[in-house]
């Protein structure tokens, strides 16, 4: 269902040339840069809209390395995890096997995918998670993009945007007090479009995208989207994938 976002630009650079190090043996060594501003600007913005961070980061590397591979999971984790910012109980447990992505394209992918599924695994309980998701993609897209100041621009206006749009709501600990409601009380919705700085932010066009991704992701049978039975064991209270209205 998703091509690539008009907000994602290389520059027209050939994405075939590899020009950054890969050893899937010392990944973090590797990876240079002050996450910092990242990280200050996720804490003052609501937990929902550090989740929509945390897909357009990952988005950045999934298209840089499109048509250079052929695993469907990429994109099959992209459209999930869209579905996991309605909720983040939608975005299934899953782990795949780190010997079968290997090398400077499936390495990094697999490294963004792992994170951003960490970012999203009982966020509502370990807030900690998230960061370091966004820290690591963010690093993550830095060394592997071809064209890093389009990247770094988008990010600055992005951060500001979803600061001023998406703030941290008040918290009252006793509103959901054994985590069955997670998705109601994480802020407003937040659609892809939104992380276009080019576009004004749409309430009805951001509720319109999640609907249309989570009935695709249902129909299409994404092996990533949470089963009922998932969503069960994570104790998950009404009515699952419809986009509710939030209170």
């Amino acid at each position: 269902m998703l091509s690539r976002p008009s907000w994602i630009d290389f520059g027209g650079v050939d994405r075939r040339h590899l020009q950054f190090t890969w050893d899937d043996a010392r990944v973090y060594e590797d990876l240079k840069g002050n996450p910092s501003a990242v990280i200050e600007a996720a804490a003052e913005m609501s937990v929902r809209a550090r989740f929509a961070l945390l897909v357009g980061l990952y988005e950045w590397i999934v298209w840089r390395f499109d048509m250079l591979h052929d695993r469907q999971e990429v994109k099959d984790i992209l459209e999930a995890a869209w579905c996991g910012t309605i909720d983040p109980r939608y975005l299934g447990f899953f782990e795949l096997s780190r010997e079968d992505w290997v090398g400077p394209v499936e390495g990094p992918l697999w490294c963004a995918f792992t994170y951003l599924e960490k970012g999203f695994r009982q966020a509502q309980a370990f807030q900690k998670n998230t960061y370091q998701a966004l820290k690591f993609n963010y690093l993550l897209a830095k060394h592997v993009l071809p064209d890093g100041e389009r990247f770094e621009r988008w990010l600055d206006l992005t951060l500001k945007r979803l600061v001023q749009v998406y703030p941290v709501p008040p918290d009252d600990p006793y509103t959901d007090v054994f985590d069955e409601r997670v998705g109601a009380h994480l802020g407003e919705f937040i659609g892809r479009d939104t992380l276009d700085p080019s576009l004004p932010v749409d309430i009805e066009r951001d509720r319109a995208f999640l609907a249309r991704i989570l009935e695709h992701s249902r129909k299409a049978e994404n092996p990533f989207l949470a089963d009922e039975d998932e969503l069960q064991d994570r104790s998950f209270d009404g009515v699952p994938y419809v986009l509710p209205e939030l209170e």
